[in-house]
């Protein structure tokens, strides 16, 4: 059984191949491996909690916390399922547990880091969310509001949208159907862009 649950076995591509071999000497023993999987994944690893969280100093925190999540459970990863799977949903799970703990800390995102990160591909929304953002204060608080999402419209929002993952692996890594990732991003899109359109308004 995977550490974490997924619904789909998928076909090993070259390059998930190679993390397997990976992740099958890491389970024999040979700590090399981790550092070849760390160089593979450390940067995505931040960038996409840095787009959960908002936070440099947690996003930090994730990414090495999911390294050794991933180094004392290896053992229970299962070579049917994707390993880049496999670690974003350890990544996925130290970022909700993060927020869960740090609910009541304010979350000031500045608009170049935002930029940085990356802000996705918003002109997949009907609402077309891209033409509100005129300025860098309704950018900042266009994240801030996406972490205020109920988790289950979160999770995929930023899966989906920000990180341009396939409807498939974020069903994946969210145990649900494809077509529930696209029901809830867009019941994510529509609350964003009325949240922006009171602020515009306001």
């Amino acid at each position: 059984m995977p550490l974490f649950k997924t619904h789909r076995q998928v076909d090993v591509g070259s390059a998930d191949s190679e993390d397997h071999d990976l992740a099958k000497r890491l389970q024999s023993g040979d700590e090399f491996a981790l550092n070849e999987i760390m160089r593979r994944y450390k940067e995505r690893i931040y960038r996409f909690a840095w787009k959960y969280m908002g936070n440099e100093d947690a996003a930090l925190d994730v990414t090495q916390e999911t390294f050794t999540k991933l180094y004392f459970n290896i053992d229970k990863f299962d070579p049917a399922y994707k390993f880049s799977t496999w670690v974003f949903q350890i990544a996925l799970n130290l970022c909700r547990d993060h927020l869960r703990k740090n609910k009541n800390r304010a979350r000031d995102v500045s608009f170049d880091q935002l930029s940085d990160a990356g802000s996705g591909d918003w002109q997949k929304s009907d609402e077309n969310i891209e033409q509100a953002l005129r300025s860098k204060e309704e950018l900042a608080l266009l994240h801030r509001e996406i972490q205020l999402l109920p988790e289950k419209l979160r999770d995929p929002f930023i899966l989906y949208v920000l990180e341009e993952r396939p409807q498939s692996e974020c069903a994946d890594m969210l145990g649900v159907s494809t077509k529930t990732i696209e029901t809830r991003v867009y019941r994510a899109r529509k609350i964003l862009a009325e949240k922006l359109q009171l602020y515009s308004e306001g």
